[in-house]
């Protein structure tokens, strides 16, 4: 990866003025935060001003792709710095004379900004941990739809080799083999622009070595087609379409992109296609696809993206299941989505419908994960 690569994760016009107004809030801040930190040492008033400024500029500039790694740095470091602050402001209305030993080093720490160095380095160090740390989640979905019970096992959003070690999903295979699953369900972006041709061929290789007893079934994901990072390299896919879906066909994955199968006679999954961000594909209508399916099979919609959950509810559907989101993956992006009422992660409930959206198997972009976490969704339907 290129220097322009990690600089800007792909240049998108669209965040620029959110990027800025990070760079702004950041760049000012770090104008007065380093003002207070240079005045400990013989520097002169007029080289602290013409440094803070310098530094004050290149921070806006950085910022100006909230999507970079950059500005997620200089964010932590911000957050870092307040955080900081408002362990001395408590320090002082709590603490004050008291002579506690250990606690008497906050005030020194913060006045050279050792401790919000420590807190940065913290932050760093628990995203780095979070992005390599793999759990299994489970949810239990109750049905008199079916005698049947199936096990489920969902994947979505490995980014295969782009910001985790792909090591890590091959240990986890044998794991995910324990739980038996009698469906898989690989939820998109399994693969993305940055994968190479290798990476591609080797992750759906390595996927086919889950058992199931009803197979394996697929859904794209945005990143999974995207042909290029748009940035100012202009780098392209490695892969064509065509050499992806055979490549998964070749391991014995089944697509549904805006079809359905049904299993047992009793249970009917419906795979759509990728919404996209710049709605470049054409999605049939839901009430299409489910013409003709008897409303007493128990029906699961596997839908990349969170989407149309009261809709879905309304036609019938009794189990959507998506990723896309990564939980947010990074601070404060998953706090910003539960806030605005966004489906983010976990399970939801729209009248008899459950919604069950995974905080992904991986990441894009940010080898960091400090919101949700790194999971394969076990779905038991009793």
């Amino acid at each position: 990866m290129s220097l322009i690569h990690i600089f800007t994760l792909g240049f998108r016009p669209q965040y620029l003025i959110v990027g800025l107004l990070a760079g702004c809030i950041i760049g000012f801040y770090g104008f007065f935060r380093l003002g207070r930190l240079l005045s400990h040492y013989d520097i002169s008033k007029k080289a602290s001003l013409i440094f803070r400024i310098i530094l004050t500029i290149l921070i806006i500039i950085s910022c100006f792709n909230i999507q970079s790694l950059v500005t997620l740095l200089l964010a932590y470091l911000f957050f870092a710095s307040v955080l900081a602050d408002i362990i001395r402001i408590i320090y002082s209305l709590i603490i004050g004379n008291k002579n506690i030993k250990i606690l008497n080093y906050i005030p020194k720490l913060h006045s050279k900004d050792i401790l919000a160095l420590i807190i940065f380095i913290l932050i760093i160090a628990g995203g780095i941990y979070g992005m390599n740390h793999i759990e299994q989640t489970d949810y239990y979905i109750n049905t008199n739809k079916t005698n049947e019970t199936y096990t489920i096992l969902f994947i979505s959003d490995i980014h295969y080799n782009t910001v985790q070690n792909p090591q890590l999903l091959k240990e986890n295979i044998g794991k995910m083999n324990d739980v038996k699953p009698d469906i898989v369900i690989l939820g998109g972006d399994i693969v993305d622009e940055r994968s190479s041709n290798k990476d591609m061929h080797e992750v759906f290789s390595v996927l086919s070595q889950i058992n199931s007893t009803y197979g394996t079934y697929f859904i794209y994901g945005n990143h999974d087609t995207q042909p290029n990072l748009n940035d100012t390299n202009h780098h392209k896919r490695e892969y064509s379409n065509e050499e992806l879906t055979n490549t998964i066909k070749a391991n014995n994955i089944t697509i549904l992109n805006d079809e359905k199968v049904t299993i047992n006679n009793n249970l009917t999954l419906i795979g759509r296609a990728d919404a996209s961000f710049n709605d470049q594909v054409t999605r049939a209508d839901t009430s299409k696809l489910l013409r003709n399916i008897n409303p007493d099979k128990f029906i699961i919609m596997l839908d990349h993206q969170p989407l149309d959950a009261q809709n879905n509810s309304e036609l019938g559907v009794d189990l959507v299941i998506s990723g896309h989101t990564h939980g947010g993956q990074v601070f404060p992006f998953g706090l910003v989505f539960n806030l605005t009422g966004t489906l983010n992660y976990g399970e939801y409930t729209f009248g008899n419908m459950k919604q069950i959206v995974s905080s992904g198997y991986a990441g894009w972009g940010f080898p960091l994960r400090n919101e949700a976490k790194c999971e394969y969704v076990v779905i038991h339907v009793n």
